[in-house]
Parts: C-alpha cells; structure tokens; sequence
C-alpha cells in the first residue's frame, strides 16, 4: 500500500521533527523554554498516538475498499447465476406438463411416433428461452425419443440424472459429464419426469443450460472496473467450472477458496493472490447448485490504479473511528495554539527572553502546521477512500438492479410467447364461444399462474378483444365479457409471427386494476397461422419490482429506485419515492444533498439481456438508481484559524503595539496583550444565571498564590452571532485591566485564539463613524496579512472595552480607565 507507506514516512518524519525541538529548546534555552517544555512533550506524544491510528486506519480503509471490490464481484456473479438456474428449476417443471409432449412420450411407448411436429414445438421454445442449446426426451427407460440437436447418444440408462428423475416428482439437476455433451464435457442439465394419464411415467424432459455462454455474459456484466480482477466459479471441490479468463486460470484447476466473508491470501500458479469467495443466498427458496464465486487480484497490482476521486471534507461519511481522528485532531491543535498563544503573552512580559522564546514559539507553531496539515492530508485519503467505497457500492448496486429487473423481464416477454403456442389456447380461441371450453381454458391459466406468481393475472382474449378466459378476476367489475384495451389489442394482433411479442407502456389499466405495471402479450394463431386471439400476462410490478430493490438494497442505509426516462418512478424502497411521483432533481447521480444528508447516488440504464431489448426492437428506458446515505455531516468549510495571518512590516521598529488576536463566527477580533492574562480550556465553566447580558457562567482561576472565581460573558452573544458554533470551537479568556498587576477580572468566552502579533501603529484604523455608534466595545481596525498578498481586517477591542465587560458582570474596580464612562454602558452587538 504505498500511499500508506508515503504517510507513515512523513508522519515519522514529523515526529522527529518535534524530538529535535523539544531537545534544542531544552538545551538552548531552558529557562524560557520551561512553561513550554511539557506542552511540547504531551503534543508529541498525542500526535505519535494519533499518527500510529491514523496508519492502521489508512492500511485498514483500504483493505475494506478492495474487499468491497472482490466481495460486490463475486456475490453479483453468484447471485445472478442463482436466480437465473432458479428460472430453469420453474421451466422444465413446466414443460414437462406440455400436452404435446405428454402424448407424443405416451405414443412412442405404444410405437413408432412421428416426431415433426414435436420437433418444431421444441425448435419454438429454445427460440424463445435462449438459455438452452438442446432439449432431449427421453423414454422411461432411458432411450432418446427426440432431440434438437444432433448427436451419437441413442440412450441415457446409465446416468444417474435419469433414474433421479424417475424418482422423484420435482426437478434434477445435474452438472458434470454427459452423453449429451460432445467430448464427454460438463454441461448443466435439468431433467422432470413426464406423467401421463394416471400419473404414469411416460417419459423424462431434459433442457440443457448453455453455461458457458451464461456466465461470459454475467462476467462482462460485473466486471467493469479498470483493474484486472480474475473471477471464476467453483464446485464444492474448489474446482474451476467456468473462468472469465481461462488463460489466466484455466477450466479444471484448484484454488485455495478463501474464508467465508473475508479477504484471504491465497496463491496460485506461483504468485500470491488476495482474494474473496462467496457463495449464494439462494432465492425464493431455492439454494442453487452449490456453487461460489471465488474474485481475486494480484498481490502486486492489488492497491493500485484505483481512483476515488475529490472528496469534499464535509461530505465525509458518518464513521465513528473517522470523527473521533478528526475530533483528536481539533483538540491537539486547539491546545497547540492555545499555549503558543498563551507563550507569546508571556514573551511580551519577558523583554530580554522574548526573542529566544519567539522563535522557540515560531518553530513550534510551523511544526504544529506541517503536522496538522499531513495529519489533514492523511485523513483526506480517508474520506476519498470511504467516499469511494459507497460510490462503487451504490454503481455495484445500481448496475445489479439493473441486470436483474431486465432478466426477470426478459423470461416475461418468453413466457407470453409460449403461452401463446398452447394448443388449449388455439382451440378455444379459434372455436365459436362456448362456456365449457372457456371454462377449461380458465381452469388451465389458473394453473400456470398457480406456477408463475411473479403475475397479477393472465387473460386470453379473442381477435374483436372480448377477455373469454383468464386466470381470476380480480375486485370490481368482472373482466370476463369485457374488451381489453384498444392499444394492447391492435399491438398484439399486429405482431408478425410466434417469435413477436408486445408490451404496454408501464401504466395501469382494467386488467391490472388500475395498478401501473407492465402487461405483456402474443398472439394466438390456428394452424393457418391466422391470428384468432391473444394471451396477455399482467405483470406484478408492484410486489417484484419491489422485491427487486430490497434484495439489492439490504439492509443499507439507502434508496432503491426503478425511474423511467421522464423521471417517473415506477418503484422504489422508500415510502415518499412512490410508484408514479417524479423523482427529486435532487438524487442526481454523484454526490447529492436530499432532505439535509448527503448521499452517493449512482444510476445504470437498464440496457438488455440476451437478445431481449437488444434485437428485439423494444426498450422501456428504464434506469436503476441507488442512492446511499452517507449521514449529516458536519460541514467543515476552511476556519479562520486555518488561515494563518500575519503583521504587516512596520514604518517603525519602535512603533508597534502587540495585539493577541481570536475569532468568534465569521470575525477576527483582538485585544492589547496588557488586557489579557491568558487562554484556557474550556474545562471548567459552571453554567449558571447570572441576571447579567450575555452571561455563560463562572470559572476559578489562578490569581496570585491562590484562586478566584470570575464571571464569563459569551462573545457571540456579545458580537450577535446567531448560529450555533462548531463542536471543537470554545476557548476561554482571561482579561484584566492595565496596572491591575494581571489579576484576572472577566472572562470571554470565544471560539478560538489565532496568534499574538506585533503591529505598527500606523496599520490601526480608525472605527468608522458610521459603525462606532452600533459597535462601541470597538477601538480600530487593524490590517493584516493572509496568505502572500491578501490583507484581512481584525477588530480590535481596547483597554476601556475591558472595563465595559467587566461592569456588565459586575466586577468592574472602583477606579475606572480614563475614558471608560463614553463605553460603560451596556454595548450592542458589534456585529
């Protein structure tokens, strides 16, 4: 990890940088040196301890971004393979009811049938469900009764699969060598018994899935990030069953699986690997074949190449080991300038030690600097890594959804169309009406739907759209009777052939209730191939589309959504997001802020599977979008004590005044160094009513041999600042009045002290008039320096303006400044 490398360098870099200034000052000059000695010993030490956190973080962060790369890499590939083999485990059971293929088994068992027409069905139905290379019946002793493909094998006896079958009442699945695999391959295949009249056996279906094909399209799926991940499928074995790259690790090798939710080192072909291995969570009951996805990448590239780009400071996640580094580091830098600050008001008094103690002060306010800002540094790569983690998981999850809905969607449009070749359908539909035969027509939509779930209803309706059967009804005005819409039935007998289907805007309708969803549907045609009617499946869009989203989306702190191209949702996981309302412009992808948090939102076009929405002329634009919460944030904008300010050159050496300068809200405010005593830590201030304006509480301070208690008075409700203060802001100032031999007399609460400078006379202006009758606590504004060649203005507060604190609090002395009854009475905000 070489950036964690770079910073714990620099950061031990630092650390001796404040060994070698602790030393020198305790050699050359000790005496001033003393009161700063232990300060300089407790700041190295928390920033040793905060430096030691901050590289474990660093080295911890990134590992948890390349486990969320491997682990989202291979929990797609498995769950997608999982709920696309879930399909196959519903078709062949169906399939294997088909009437045609029932009689056709139960003829070939009394002799000799004619297999042409069976044949074509078959050629129909791999059409339609492209997953399939070869559909194989079987008779109940194993022999092949028909096949699509061509092919030696005259007889399956041996395989276990068949007798499995003939078992059993529900599915079989097998993967391994085969008969019906040239070169005795492995291939996928799912088998059913096929029952006849009396629930005899008569034969025994077997679809074989095109798994190789399968999973080059689930690879290039998930594999769209720039770094080489190898991604491959293992068997309970650890053997490679399918690879994305069989150059790199080839069909039939073993790999050293990694421990379940972890990244592990494993090695292979002599190099060291980091890698993650998930297995499926199974769907709608059913676990899968027991397979995993095994996503590795090269030790050497494993921390590379990989851009998490511009993080916002205030846009960081909600992270607890996050803010409390950045919380450490408020404080050591809080304290940092609060004793440089309180160790320059000490130079002033020490003439003949003030140079020695200036530059010991200035070393190690510029040590403090280079410090915080590594420090900063380091903890920006936090937040860019921990930002970028939820960006790729909310892309990851975007593109999941996406990649999900248009599999589910692409085995609706196939099961229309071969519903609509049922032999039951073409007779009622083609026949004058009759009750009994539309009542067995609905008998037999009620079964199917009975199977298919993922639908409202299914509806067969002749060629003048009168809805003759369906699957049930519904609440309301029975559908049986009535027409179908005019769109759905002009599209659906305008369809070319067997291999066309149709699908109406997402909207509601009559047969969905009113409810928006999809409805697909295909013709139904005699044996003239002239169109006498067509069969429509009302897709649940309601309860799917939002299963989809929850599947996806966890257990995370997020939104899931489905939106059309107009902004339209047509699903979401959140109650305010619902189906019809128009997605906020807010949830654009990147970074957002949507109802006072920021999230990391991602959208993917849902842009096809197979041949589905790909070369069959229909697309529903459609876009999944995941947004994920990254919290309310504090929002760190720059701080005025950030910026380090400076004095400008004096006209005279010998006209200067030292000033010691703080901030409260958006201000720079001052004070002679004569009226102040020192800084102190917010430690120690009793909130109490004091029955005077803009009063906090009280405080015990050192005075003298002993202590005294003095009155706070709040600086922002003095100056009017109105919104709250930052979680790290709160300093305390002591304030005195000259000649007073520094006892303490009042305190100022403020937000924090910046440093102590010394000014010439002639950078002090004076208050404009305009402002001195709303600001009478001011006595000049002072220039100075920010940065190379900007000049900022500090208001500064005089002696007289101590004076009028102090008599607000009541403690102001007998003897007041010369001066002091213009200002002693209570200010107003000074803005």
């Amino acid at each position: 990890m070489r950036h964690v490398l770079c910073a714990e360098r620099d950061l031990r870099d630092l650390g001796l940088l404040w060994q070698m200034i602790e030393a020198t000052s305790a050699i050359a000059c000790p005496d001033e040196a003393e009161a700063v000695l232990p300060m300089l010993t407790r700041t190295r030490a928390r920033f040793a301890s905060l430096q030691s956190r901050l590289v474990r973080q660093l080295g911890s962060e990134s590992l948890a971004a390349l486990d969320d790369e491997l682990s989202s890499s291979a929990q797609c590939t498995i769950d997608i393979l999982v709920r696309n083999l879930y399909e196959r485990t519903a078709d062949v059971g169906f399939l294997a009811t088909d009437a045609v293929l029932r009689a056709f088994c139960a003829a070939a068992a009394r002799g000799p049938a004619d297999p042409a027409a069976v044949l074509r069905r078959l050629g129909e139905y791999r059409a339609k469900y492209s997953v399939y290379d070869d559909v194989v019946l079987l008779a109940p002793d194993g022999r092949v009764l028909l096949r699509l493909e061509e092919g030696s094998a005259t007889s399956l006896a041996a395989e276990p699969l068949v007798a499995d079958a003939l078992a059993g009442r529900g599915f079989v699945e097998r993967f391994g060598p085969s008969a019906l695999a040239a070169g005795a391959a492995d291939v996928l295949l799912y088998a059913h018994r096929i029952d006849g009249e009396g629930g005899r056996c008569v034969g025994v279906l077997v679809l074989r899935f095109r798994l190789a094909d399968e999973m080059r399209r689930v690879f290039d799926s998930v594999l769209q990030t720039g770094r080489h991940v190898a991604l491959v499928l293992l068997d309970a074995q650890d053997r490679v069953i399918a690879s994305a790259d069989e150059a790199h690790i080839p069909l039939g090798a073993r790999l050293q699986a990694a421990a379940a939710g972890e990244v592990g080192l494993t090695a292979f072909g002599g190099r060291e690997y980091l890698s993650v291995t998930r297995a499926g969570a199974g769907f709608q009951g059913y676990p899968g074949p027991g397979w995993r996805a095994h996503a590795m990448v090269s030790l050497l590239s494993a921390f590379s190449g990989r851009d998490d780009g511009p993080a916002d400071a205030a846009l960081a996640p909600d992270t607890a080991e996050l803010a409390r580094l950045r919380a450490e580091l408020d404080a050591i830098n809080a304290d940092l300038r609060r004793v440089v600050w309180n160790g320059r008001l000490a130079a002033g008094a020490q003439q003949q030690a003030s140079a020695r103690l200036k530059a010991l002060l200035g070393q190690v306010q510029e040590a403090g600097r280079r410090t915080r800002d590594r420090v900063d540094e380091a903890i920006g790569e936090l937040q860019r890594s921990a930002l970028g983690r939820l960006r790729h998981q909310a892309q990851d999850m975007a593109r999941l959804a996406a990649d999900i809905m248009d599999r589910s969607l692409y085995e609706r449009a196939n099961d229309c169309r071969w519903w609509a070749l049922s032999p039951v359908l073409e007779r009622v539909l083609a026949a004058p009406p009759a009750a009994a035969a539309e009542a067995e027509l609905g008998a037999v939509l009620a079964h199917v739907n009975s199977l298919y779930t993922v639908y409202t209803r299914l509806v067969a309706f002749r060629v003048d759209g009168t809805v003759c059967a369906l699957s049930h009804e519904g609440e309301g005005e029975p559908l049986v009777g009535s027409r179908v819409e005019a769109g759905l039935l002009n599209t659906t007998l305008a369809l070319a052939d067997s291999q066309r289907y149709a699908v109406t805007p997402f909207a509601g309708s009559a047969l969905s209730a009113g409810v928006p969803t999809y409805v697909y549907s295909a013709a139904v045609r005699d044996g003239q191939r002239r169109v006498v009617g067509g069969v429509a499946a009302v897709f649940d869009a309601a309860r799917e589309l939002q299963a989809m989203l929850r599947d996806v989306l966890g257990e995370r702190a997020g939104i899931a959504a489905f939106v059309d191209a107009e902004g339209r949702v047509l699903a979401s996981t959140d109650a305010e997001l619902a189906a019809g309302s128009t997605l906020p412009a807010a949830l654009a992808p990147g970074l957002a802020e949507y109802r006072g948090s920021t999230w990391a939102v991602s959208a993917v076009r849902a842009d096809g599977y197979r041949e589905f929405k790909r070369g069959d002329g229909y697309d529903n634009r459609v876009r999944a979008l995941v947004a994920l919460r990254l919290g309310e944030s504090e929002r760190r904008a720059t701080c005025l004590q950030d910026i380090a300010v400076q004095a400008l050159p004096p006209a005279q050496r010998d006209a200067t005044c030292s000033y010691a300068l703080f901030t409260t809200g958006a201000g720079r405010f001052g004070l002679p160094v004569a009226a102040v005593v020192e800084a102190r830590p917010r430690d120690g201030l009793v909130r109490a009513r004091l029955g005077t304006p803009h009063a906090l509480g009280l405080t015990e301070v050192p005075a003298g041999n002993g202590a005294i208690v003095i009155p706070v008075l709040c600086a922002r409700s003095l100056f009017g600042v109105a919104y709250p203060p930052r979680a790290a802001d709160g300093v305390l100032l002591v304030l005195t009045l000259p000649g007073r031999n520094g006892r303490p007399l009042v305190g100022l609460w403020v937000d924090e002290v910046l440093c102590v400078v010394d000014s010439g006379t002639e950078h002090l202006r004076p208050v404009p008039e305009g402002l001195r009758a709303h600001s009478p606590l001011l006595a000049g504004l002072l220039r100075l320096q920010a940065g190379a060649d900007t000049e900022v203005l500090a208001q500064i507060l005089d002696a007289n303006s101590v004076w009028a604190l102090a008599a607000m609090a009541g403690t102001a002395p007998a003897m007041t400044p010369a001066g002091a009854a213009a200002t002693a009475s209570t200010p107003a905000h000074a803005g």
